[in-house]
């Protein structure tokens, strides 16, 4: 269990074993040893590790334990490094399983599994039955077709874990959907604009709501693609707001959908194109436009807000309140000192 632990740190680090042997002052075969358990460090070593790697020396002995390899992880970016994927890997492990473990201490699971309703399961022949699919889901979560203010809370309460790790990592990483203890589970970058984020929160739930449903003329990819701007913006949404059919639309008109619904300007674009509100010649008027201006890399505008997950931090104060856990292990959990974590709680300055 240490071994792991140490190995995992290392390369959430971004460190190799002769770098790590360096800091610490011991050779790169010790560290080698160290993974391997053929070698257990003294607590002076287990401080230097712990400071070198910016954990706490408790985490190396963390009983709960989650299973997740990358086999079982889909990337939105196919095109990043196997070296970047293994320290992504690294990463959201640690997150993954400070959750599990937390929701272990309460008696009655306190996320609910994700199903679908059966209305849900039916076949999808062409791309432009996702739009229905997309409004009978809707309605399923009592959505109607209003914009969604939260859209991790909405996929968190339908028990979808969402977690958010920096991007430091590799630029191109977006997300990446997998599957624990037979439940969904979705990562995203904290450091992408808000209209990025939900985008990839609203694919992964495509590729949930559409395996095994479509198809083989379909391109899942382009299927999820479908259904995340349908979720974002429904048929009935951007016919409200738009109108049935333009013959253009203005740059403030898209940016004041970008504010409501959360999605991109382009994004909204292509929904109008989708829906049958401006015809190929006037999206690709607009596509040219947002090319010319460079738009296609940073929108006009003000940047859409990041979201962030907050349902750890409520099942922390939760289990703590219903005496599950104690402050110690609350404060362990959210990975502050016991001082930090007092201060939090009494809302203290």
């Amino acid at each position: 269990m240490f071994g792991e632990r140490l190995e995992r740190a290392r390369k959430a680090a971004g460190l190799s074993l002769r770098a790590l042997g360096e800091k610490v002052g011991v050779s790169q075969t010790a560290i080698s040893k160290f993974e391997k358990d053929q070698l257990v460090p003294d607590s002076g070593m287990l401080l230097k590790l712990s400071m070198a790697l910016g954990v706490k020396s408790e985490y190396f002995f963390r009983q709960h334990k989650v299973e997740i390899n990358l086999e079982s992880v889909e990337y939105r970016k196919r095109e990043i490094p196997k070296k970047s994927l293994d320290l992504i890997n690294a990463k959201i492990l640690d997150e993954i399983e400070k959750r599990f473990e937390l929701e272990s201490f309460f008696p009655i699971p306190p996320i609910k599994s994700f199903v679908l309703c059966d209305e849900l399961s039916e076949y999808i022949g062409t791309i432009q039955e996702i739009d229905s699919l997309v409004d009978k889901l809707r309605a399923n979560w009592e959505l109607g077709s209003a914009p969604i203010l939260d859209l991790i809370d909405v996929l968190e309460g339908q028990g979808i874990r969402v977690f958010s790790i920096k991007d430091s990592i590799d630029s191109k990483f977006d997300g990446l959907a997998a599957k624990i203890h037979d439940q969904p589970v979705i990562v995203i970058s904290s450091d992408w604009p808000g209209d990025r984020q939900r985008f990839t929160l609203a694919h992964e739930l495509g590729h949930l709501v559409l395996k095994g449903r479509l198809s083989k003329e379909i391109d899942e990819e382009k299927a999820a693609d479908r259904f995340a701007g349908a979720f974002l913006l429904p048929t009935h949404a951007i016919r409200h707001e738009l109108g049935e059919h333009r013959n253009f639309i203005e740059i403030r008109e898209l940016g004041l959908l970008k504010t409501e619904y959360g999605i991109s300007m382009l994004g909204a674009v292509i929904r109008a194109y989708q829906t049958g509100i401006i015809e190929k010649k006037t999206y690709s008027a607009v596509w040219e436009m947002f090319k010319r201006n460079g738009w296609l890399k940073k929108e006009p505008g003000d940047q859409y807000p990041s979201e962030k997950p907050h349902v750890f931090e409520q099942l922390v104060f939760h289990a703590l309140a219903e005496d599950f856990i104690g402050e110690s292990k609350a404060a362990q959990f959210m990975g502050i000192s016991t001082i930090e974590f007092y201060n939090i709680r009494m809302m203290s300055a």
